[in-house]
């Protein structure tokens, strides 16, 4: 196959040319850009039939018309302590910016609009406690990936900057919409950042290879075509809905691309030039690159296909959709690598590398060395290489990881220093608050449930506080506490009664009166064994002789509710819904509303926690409110959702997608190293040292970041990411490299030929593996701490593949194997040039 790829590249080269660059023209122009078709919505992270997404599903089915997937905060600071106060400037602003946001001018996707100015019920709530700080919190209809809520975190950004704040008082826009709007906006600055650092590198790179001005420019427009073409593929799969487009993981794209794609032009060019070198001939000389280069690119892009499609299988969606996305990238890069690069190498010929003539490249003395010190003493460089390598790798493989999201992402950001400021003055838990539902419920557990849960919940350490119908201004507020216990629903109709009659106004009192005799009407009939209680017929009287007779009545009224009170709290099961304790209860509608469905049969509450979602504490809040809820279930399906919950899950899922990824891509590499090698040995052990690499870079990595950059664990995307870039792209070089001691072999016998498989392709391994470490290097420009971690846990692996692992131990451990490496394949054979031009002799080769 490869023999006729190079006698098509050569025949019809000027029509491939032209026809990538009309494809790389024609597909981004017609598709949709990843930007419009990504998301960055951690829902979309996990899988559907994940925890937090049953409990979402479960909200959404019961409050459909509550449903808000995403949200808002702005944070107002007065600049002094009791700054909020009312007709202060800071008041007047949160109330201009209230009104606006509950207007008809503000954004459409906005549902509702909770703000100190709006209930000075809920006051105490979004003002903090030394009074220097307010809240005004909005919810919104669409997610945080949809177009309508970029627009509005655009729109309310506009209006802070064109109505400022007065002097001394500050507004920040935070919240789950503007994180990730901003989140996405500096992205795309270290994409930016990251493009334009990979191909300085690869331009500086290619100049100090080839000392040429002309062979550059091969690998980078082949790249960038293939670049091209590869966004233009993925805008249309991902509008049409084939592939999610993950927008975080865009930026990989770039650096596998130019990375990889730009290793195999280095490995095509690298042997054009050796065969122009022997044969001088420009049709002999494409043809026979192809043909002794082919299979192998095409065997490291299969190790870096199996890796990222075997990706697919995490549960975890951002790595499922990430890993088909950048498959699609190589492939196409293969595509470019076998056809454009060979058809312009094929036209430029010996211009490729001028003012230089084509030429073998002088092997260098280390590589001599290493060559001769590895085939000979192959059993010592083994252990001292896994020696040093051990250490390290444990101690990565012990180290935990972060799931702090926040970490990842620069103070500057205008949303991270509104969430510190919600952080430290009214707990991190406010910002990214949790939402339990219960559905499924009769009447009488609805309320029992309702009451107990809040309870429970109360009672776990790391819950801050819970909000719900029968606590609506939360657990710490003095107001309308427990209202669906029936002994403090006795006292509140009793309460609403007195005020009545001290307003002065009859019919309200009357109305009042007849409210509270209906109430315990519906006491009684809703729990028989008070029905006889003289506390309850006493009352009963009293509020029976009308409004007189209750005013004058004031001692003995309280005295018998308090006694009532007493056995009422005694019961079993001493709640009952506000709708059910008649007319005097209606002015509560609004607020059982809230927490209730329409059709009566779920509950809604809301959690605040005291520790940022994504730490250690946190999940163990999680975990303990999941615990409580399993006890709940009975009764019906209940479920936890919010930020915090995502992250927890996410967590989960990554501990079993690191074991799944470590099964699924060392197999499937395994069997494309079997297929090139015919070998069953040689894979294994070559497998062994990539696992060996990538556990002593984690432990290097882990050890870096907390001394140098103050970062005791790592984001929690590193180790899974790392895992699959440093196997499917760190088996390149074994595989370049094992391409060539298999031809070798064949020509020089086994020992000698490693010598001068590693003398011949040391250099051209070591160029292929600093540009890919440069590429990777690129994302620790940006802001991004998770992108910084893996490009320098990347950047580093690779250079230890290049320097260590491919150029030393892989070699010695084929000397040490000797025959066995080739087992059951046997050694193999020397292979004829596709062109039929004459081999170059093992001596004049080394001496050139």
């Amino acid at each position: 196959m490869f023999r006729f790829l190079g006698r098509i590249a050569v025949q019809y080269r000027v029509p491939i040319i032209l026809f990538w660059i009309a494809l790389a023209i024609t597909l981004p122009t017609v598709a949709p850009s990843l930007e419009d078709v990504g998301t960055s919505d951690q829902r979309d992270f996990l899988p559907g039939d994940a925890p937090f997404a049953q409990a979402e599903r479960l909200y959404q089915d019961a409050f459909p018309e509550n449903f808000s997937p995403s949200s808002g905060i702005v944070v107002v600071d007065s600049g002094a302590a009791a700054g909020i106060a009312e007709d202060t400037p800071a008041w007047q602003y949160l109330q201009a910016l209230t009104a606006w946001l509950a207007s008809e001018d503000a954004p459409d996707n906005i549902l509702d609009v909770s703000s100190p100015t709006l209930d000075p019920a809920i006051a105490a709530r979004l003002i903090s406690e030394d009074g220097r700080h307010a809240l005004v919190v909005f919810g919104l209809s669409t997610s945080d990936a949809d177009k309508a809520t970029i627009d509005t975190v655009g729109t309310i950004d506009d209006w802070i900057d064109d109505n400022p704040p007065p002097d001394g008082i500050a507004a920040y826009h935070t919240g789950q919409a503007k994180i990730n709007v901003e989140s996405d906006e500096v992205t795309l600055e270290t994409l930016d950042q990251t493009l334009i650092i990979t191909v300085a590198l690869i331009i500086i790179f290619l100049l100090a290879i080839y000392r040429s001005p002309v062979s550059p420019l091969i690998p980078l427009f082949t790249v960038t075509m293939a670049l091209l073409v590869t966004t233009g593929l993925l805008g249309l799969l991902g509008d049409a809905g084939v592939l999610t487009i993950i927008s975080q993981m865009t930026v990989f794209l770039i650096v596998v691309m130019y990375g990889a794609g730009t290793d195999y032009c280095l490995f095509l060019i690298s042997r054009f030039r050796e065969e122009m070198a022997d044969v001088h001939d420009v049709t002999a000389a494409t043809q026979d690159t192809v043909y002794r280069v082919g299979e192998t690119i095409s065997s490291s892009a299969a190790t870096i296909v199996v890796g990222f499609t075997a990706m697919a299988f995490s549960e975890m969606s951002v790595f499922a959709h990430t890993g088909p996305m950048l498959a699609v990238g190589v492939i196409v890069g293969l595509l470019a690598g076998l056809t454009l690069t060979p058809a312009l190498l094929s036209l430029l010929g010996e211009r490729a590398f001028w003012p230089n003539k084509a030429q073998h490249r002088a092997h260098g003395r280390w590589y001599d060395f290493t060559s001769r010190l590895v085939s000979s003493r192959p059993l010592l460089t083994i252990l001292v290489i896994v020696v040093v390598m051990v250490p390290f790798g444990a101690y990565g493989l012990t180290r935990d990881v972060s799931y702090e999201f926040m970490a990842d992402y620069p103070d500057t950001m205008e949303s991270v220093e509104g969430y510190h400021l919600l952080e430290d003055y009214f707990g991190g838990g406010l910002l990214y608050p949790l939402t339990v539902v219960a559905a499924d419920r009769s009447p009488e557990a609805l309320a029992a449930d309702q009451v107990s849960l809040s309870q429970d919940l109360a009672q776990i350490e790391g819950v801050d506080d819970v909000f719900s119908l029968n606590d609506p201004l939360g657990l710490h507020s003095e107001q309308y506490q427990n209202l669906l216990r029936v002994d403090t629903q006795l006292q509140l109709a009793l309460g609403l009664v007195s005020q009545a009659l001290q307003a002065g106004d009859p019919q309200p009192a009357q109305s009042a009166i007849a409210g509270a005799q209906a109430y315990l009407d519906r006491l009684a009939a809703r729990f028989p064994e008070i029905a006889d209680d003289p506390d309850l017929a006493q009352l009963q009287g009293i509020l029976g002789g009308g409004a007189e007779t209750v005013a004058a009545s004031q001692e003995a009224l309280s005295e018998a509710a308090a006694s009532l009170g007493e056995r009422l709290a005694s019961l079993d099961n001493p709640t009952m819904l506000l709708s059910e304790g008649g007319p005097l209860f209606e002015q509560f509608g609004q607020i059982a509303a809230a927490y209730l469905s329409q059709d009566g049969r779920a509950f809604q509450m809301s959690v605040t926690i005291r520790d940022e979602p994504g730490t250690e504490r946190s999940f163990e809040t999680i975990d303990a409110i999941r615990a409580v809820l399993a006890r709940y279930e009975d009764s019906g399906p209940a479920g936890v959702s919010g930020t915090a919950v995502v992250l927890a899950d996410i967590r989960d899922t990554v501990q079993r997608d690191l074991l799944q990824a470590f099964g699924f891509v060392l197999f499937g590499i395994f069997v494309v190293l079997l297929v090139m090698l015919r070998s069953a040995i040689a894979p294994l052990y070559l497998i062994c040292t990539v696992v060996l690499s990538y556990t002593f870079t984690l432990g290097v990595t882990n050890l870096v970041f907390d001394v140098f950059f103050d970062t005791p664990k790592l984001s929690f995307f590193v180790p899974f990411m790392m895992f699959v870039f440093l196997v499917a792209l760190g088996i390149d070089y074994s595989i370049f490299l094992f391409g060539r001691i298999k031809e070798e072999v064949g020509n020089h016998g086994i020992h000698e030929g490693v010598h001068v498989a590693v003398a011949t392709t040391g250099t051209i391994i070591t160029s292929a593996g600093m540009i890919l470490a440069g590429t990777f290097a690129g994302l620790m420009a940006g802001d991004i701490k998770f992108l910084a971690e893996v490009g320098f846990a990347v950047a580093f692996g690779v250079l230890i593949d290049t320097f260590v692992v491919r150029t030393v131990l892989d070699p010695a451990l084929a000397a040490l194997f000797g025959r066995w490496t080739w087992w059951p394949g046997g050694v193999p054979k020397a292979q004829p040039r596709a062109s039929g031009a004459p081999a170059a002799t093992a001596s004049g080769e080394l001496s050139k």
